[in-house]
């Protein structure tokens, strides 16, 4: 059975806001891909992917995730657009 997240604990995509104010609203979109966690944010390979082509397509996935959070418009906030995709750039999934 899955650990529910409390509605005051603080919000896993790392707003540092409680999650009744951030994500908590969001529909329940699982993550269409069985290397990322739950929360869209966490990458939990079981296994090392096999190619360097796969690496390339789960960092596509994992920033498209990132762009897609309240993390983002934080990064964006704090740091303006340009820097904030610079800053992507860096969210990879490596090997090992």
């Amino acid at each position: 059975m899955k650990n529910k997240i409390g509605r005051n604990t603080p919000c896993p995509c790392g707003s540092g806001k409680k999650f009744k104010k951030c994500c908590r609203s969001k529909p329940n979109v699982s993550p269409s891909h069985t290397w990322m966690a739950d929360d869209g944010m966490h990458v939990v390979s079981p296994v090392d992917p096999s190619t360097p082509q796969d690496l390339e397509k789960m960092t596509r996935e994992y920033q498209k995730n990132i762009r897609n959070s309240p993390l983002w418009d934080e990064m964006v906030k704090q740091y303006g657009k340009e820097k904030a995709e610079d800053l992507l750039k860096e969210f990879q999934v490596k090997p090992g």
